[in-house]
């Protein structure tokens, strides 16, 4: 095994091992919104001034809701549960950035030859930067819905980054969709931008739900349309998968993720139907945005494996890397 592909490999699992932080950190950061717990740690990059917040209010000085108030309001009283989970979200959103500096250092030392690839992986620090900002922003401005939701959509952007340059480390041949297959891929783009626009609504709907209470917001136009629009996305999905199976080649990356997506959407529309006609549950919930939020970065590597045919376990390598 020549010493490109030995690199390619370790590169694979590094952001392999990046992006699962990175989906930990949007399972975390829905927990917390699910939990109303934004505004457990109300100070930021500390929690109540301290790296490690405390356990007991009784640890905290007695005008501590004055003390860390934020945009006018005063703190909220304490409550471990929220102030733990929005300290582990801290907490597993730094391990993802030592996670981007490994990521991004590995690559400039060993695999400068790929310079698309470099090109992405430096844009990582940018857009992490950006993504601590914005959640500083949420905590200074008391959890505006406007940066939760652009908070929430970095995430998502951070994890196809980096799945991106997982997938580049694979042996690629780009080959051109004619006849039928464009237009079939180009399904599969529209269906992503629906569940893109669904996810949208979705966060629409919870800030509505949080004003004005569980009962009214499922009352509003905008959850019958949040509603009925899953079923638009998982029939145009369900259907570019059932042609994606029927590929001559067979890709089995490109199958692959699209059975994850699928699985992924059924998911999603199954728990919005328990929220809506059962219970709208906080376990309901997280399992219903992190669906989504997985289904959108499997059908991303889904799209990206069908437009380049992966060779990923042979002794091939990518050009730039051949010695």
């Amino acid at each position: 095994m020549s010493a490109g592909e030995v690199h390619l490999r370790r590169l694979r699992r590094i952001a392999g091992g990046v992006a699962m932080l990175f989906f930990l950190v949007i399972v975390a950061g829905v927990t917390v919104r699910v939990l109303g717990a934004g505004m457990g740690c109300p100070d930021w990059p500390t929690c109540y001034g301290q790296l490690i917040p405390p356990l007991r209010e009784s640890e905290l000085p007695p005008d501590y809701r004055q003390r860390y108030a934020v945009a006018g309001r005063l703190a909220e009283p304490f409550d471990p549960v929220k102030t733990w989970a929005e300290y582990l979200n801290r907490l597993i959103s730094v391990v993802a950035g030592l996670g981007v500096v490994l990521l991004v250092g590995y690559t400039w030392l060993f695999l400068r030859g790929d310079r698309r690839l470099l090109l992405y992986v430096s844009l990582l620090p940018v857009l992490l930067l950006t993504q601590a900002l914005l959640g500083w922003r949420v905590v200074a401005t008391y959890l505006a819905e406007h940066l939760i939701t652009a908070h929430m959509l970095f995430s998502v952007l951070l994890t196809g980054l980096v799945l991106w340059i997982w997938a580049r480390t694979f042996v690629l041949r780009e080959r051109p969709l004619e006849g039928e297959w464009r237009w079939y891929r180009w399904l599969g783009i529209g269906s992503w931008f629906l569940l893109l626009m669904q996810v949208l609504l979705g966060a629409g709907l919870r800030a509505v739900i949080s004003q004005k209470g569980v009962e009214q917001g499922l009352e509003t136009v905008l959850f019958f349309v949040h509603r009925s629009f899953s079923w638009f996305v998982l029939a145009g999905w369900a259907y570019f998968h059932w042609r994606v199976y029927r590929e001559p080649t067979r890709q089995p990356l490109a199958r692959r993720w699209a059975i994850w997506t699928t699985l992924a959407l059924l998911v999603q529309v199954g728990t919005g139907a328990g929220m809506a006609y059962l219970a709208f549950s906080p376990v309901l919930q997280v399992v219903h945005l992190v669906s989504a939020l997985f289904a959108l970065n499997a059908g991303f590597l889904c799209l990206y494996f069908l437009r380049n045919t992966a060779y990923g376990r042979s002794n091939q390598l990518i050009p730039e890397f051949s010695a």
